[in-house]
């Protein structure tokens, strides 16, 4: 999920089940690495982070995965509270696909696809082969399911995934709290009923902990990471806690992770309305759109039909009507991965028609995991106990009102999106406050010019905020540059050289 939302798919990589289909080529301009590379150095024998009493994990005992050739599945033991590390423990579930060239021997390289509450474990197959070739021969690619999440104790509570799509983003009269409280109003105290031990230490910091446990585990001194849309904040926050741990770090797709939700929101709502006009455009610019030689007008009048009355129910479980949000959901997944999501027209048509089955199916892609299970939980365990603030019930049904008015409703849903479940959730006691990467190796933030979910005005504000970090812009659409121009020349040279060579990108490099 991100996406983040902001934070949320801010928070990330959507669940992407249709793997089969082809990604859709993008018009690229390639530019030589040389020139643009500049030299930067990577420490050899780090000093060791200021962090725990604890006593390292014992090496990963690997084993073949189930259903999944070529690759090694195992735990690591971490403590539920670092605070109290004899306490109650999780074993944390971690995924490795070898490299390609074991001879290449550069190390381990750490994947985070986003979420937050993504199955690292369940995705890395999917996205291993999307990585530039050189790094996939020479690392070892390694994932892992954070603490709350896939089969680390994940946290099976709250709302059903259907309940989260379809909540209406935009309260109907002025004065009126954000519909999404409503949803997610039992959202906390459900969770810490049955979670009451592990709950409060569902957060970044705590899973960046974890992540060094992981690496003690995997048995090496520094760590290689890539992270897409939540994946920068969780690698924003080790570097920042173990910054002489760190020999390379990509963040692609990022997170202003110490802005409050509700600034990521009035970020991301132009960014949103700036994709889809551009899907307006280029669906218009075939001449054969399935939406017609008006695809905005067809847009606007089935968003104005859902509005005044939702779809019947899908049926087989799901009971909930098909409703504008989840127009908005499946809109703005669609965005953020298009390549991913070739049935969203087919599903608009189906809609205007009468049948929301296919609305359904495609919102829910931002709601579930890639086995099905909810994602709703994690994900606002995260983002909620993340964030420096949020707002309340009414200040939350204002901004959306606000930004619907500005930008169109389609924006509005960058509310509901970012903190719709946070609006109830007590004030985090951990927050992330700081991220500044003292000590670090330069990292490498990547942002797309055309990015709906994280928009590149969070990739340049997470530069400034780590300080020891490189801005490598992608002018493209879609969330995140893997998931979207992974095939780039330009973009793959500057990426295999900083992860291979330590190479970084010359200063204000642009990949179009």
């Amino acid at each position: 999920m991100t996406p983040g939302p902001a934070a949320r798919g801010s928070l990330g990589c959507p669940a992407v089940r249709t793997v089969a289909t082809a990604r859709r080529p993008v018009a690229l301009v390639a530019a030589a690495a040389a020139g643009l590379i500049g030299l930067v150095a990577i420490p050899a024998s780090p000093a060791p982070a200021s962090a725990a009493t604890l006593a390292p994990p014992p090496p990963i005992a690997w084993s073949a995965c189930p259903s999944v050739a070529g690759y090694r599945c195992g735990t690591v033991e971490v403590p539920v509270d670092y605070q109290d590390p004899r306490g109650p423990s999780l074993a944390l579930k971690v995924i490795e696909k070898p490299a390609g060239d074991p001879a290449a021997d550069r190390g381990v390289l750490l994947f985070n696809p986003g979420g937050p509450g993504e199955s690292g474990v369940q995705i890395l197959p999917v996205l291993a082969g999307l990585v530039p070739p050189e790094v996939a021969s020479d690392f070892d690619l390694v994932s892992f399911d954070e603490r709350g999440t896939g089969a680390s104790d994940r946290l099976a509570c709250g709302p059903s995934p259907a309940a989260a799509a379809s909540v209406l983003p935009v309260p109907s009269v002025a004065g009126a709290p954000l519909p999404a409280a409503s949803v997610y109003r039992d959202l906390h105290a459900g969770c810490d009923r049955s979670y009451p031990g592990l709950l409060p230490h569902v957060d970044s910091t705590d899973a960046a902990r974890d992540m060094d446990r992981i690496r003690q585990a995997l048995g090496v001194s520094t760590v290689n990471y890539w992270g897409i849309s939540y994946g920068t904040v969780l690698g924003s926050v080790y570097a920042h806690l173990f910054p002489g741990r760190v020999r390379a770090m990509v963040l692609d797709g990022a997170v202003e992770v110490t802005a409050s939700l509700a600034a990521q929101a009035r970020e991301e709502a132009p960014a949103i309305t700036a994709s889809l006009d551009h899907f307006f455009t280029a669906c218009s610019a075939t001449g054969d759109c399935p939406l017609g030689p008006d695809p905005a007008g067809y847009f606007a009048t089935l968003e104005t039909k859902l509005e005044a009355h939702p779809l019947p129910a899908p049926g087989d479980g799901d009971d909930l009507p098909v409703t504008v949000g989840d127009l908005d959901t499946a809109t703005l997944f669609y965005l953020s991965v298009p390549s991913f999501s070739s049935t969203f027209t087919t599903a608009l048509v189906a809609a205007t028609a009468g049948n929301g089955a296919p609305l359904r199916s495609l919102s829910l892609e931002f709601e579930v995991d890639l086995d099905g299970t909810s994602l709703v939980a994690p994900q606002w365990a995260y983002t909620c106990n993340d964030a420096t603030a949020s707002l309340d019930p009414a200040a939350a049904g204002r901004l959306a009102r606000s930004l619907s008015a500005r930008f169109g409703p389609l924006a509005a849903y960058a509310v509901t999106y970012d903190l719709g479940g946070c609006v109830d959730w007590p004030r985090a006691s951990d927050p992330v406050t700081d991220v500044s990467a003292t000590g670090a190796p330069k990292i490498l933030v990547i942002g797309n010019t055309g990015d709906p979910n994280t928009p590149h005005s969070s990739a340049v504000a997470l530069t400034k905020s780590i300080g020891s970090a490189r801005l490598l812009t992608w002018v493209g659409w879609g969330h995140t540059w893997l998931l979207n121009g992974g095939s780039d020349p330009c973009m793959r040279a500057a990426v295999d050289a900083y992860l291979v060579s330590g190479r970084l990108p010359g200063v204000g490099t642009t990949c179009a």
